[in-house]
């Protein structure tokens, strides 16, 4: 498979991600963007490092929402990535917050996921831990090879694009503004 390739339905993933997806809603949004993530992955850490705020933006201008749908490739931090979906559930923006600070923390090499653990009951793990399974299951279904994926799509027009890989703030820019128009 190509790093890039068609969506032909995004309305249709729309559906879908969000169901299971961590979810940053505009009102009227003319974008959709998905991004399929892994807490121990290096090309996730770079890009909300870098494109983070940009993303953001977007959802507060009312012009995109943004899922986070966990794709945990890497054995062992489904509880990691459950522990995040709580911070959600208490307060989305915190998510941002915590998400920033822990791929600031990975890309330093200090990563201690212990302060993440500490605010996370052992019932709402056990109560997210299968949506966690639940969201790596549409991630395979929707084809996503492994993370980073990013799914930017125009839902007026119905039609999107897949991207595995961060391919750089540039680029990733390019797409998006190609999309929106």
């Amino acid at each position: 498979m190509s790093d890039e390739w068609l969506i032909r339905d995004v309305r249709g993933v729309l559906e879908r991600v969000d169901r299971v997806g961590l979810g940053f809603k505009a009102a009227n949004p003319r974008l959709l963007i998905v991004l399929f993530y892994d807490l121990h992955c290096p090309g996730c850490a770079i890009l909300e490092d870098e494109a983070g705020d940009y993303l953001m933006e977007l959802v507060n201008d009312g012009k995109a929402s943004l899922y986070f749908v966990d794709y945990p490739v890497h054995r062992g931090i489904e509880r990691l990535h459950a522990a995040f979906r709580c911070i959600y559930r208490r307060n989305p923006n915190t998510f941002i917050e915590s998400l920033r600070r822990h791929y600031e923390a990975y890309l330093s090499g200090k990563l201690g996921n212990e302060e993440v653990l500490v605010g996370a009951t052992g019932d709402c793990l056990n109560e997210e831990l299968p949506r966690v399974m639940e969201a790596k299951a549409l991630a395979k279904e929707l084809g996503a090879p492994g993370t980073p994926t990013l799914i930017i799509g125009n839902l007026v027009k119905n039609i999107g694009q897949g991207i595995f890989g961060y391919p750089g703030l540039t680029k990733l820019m390019k797409t998006i503004e190609e999309f929106y128009l």
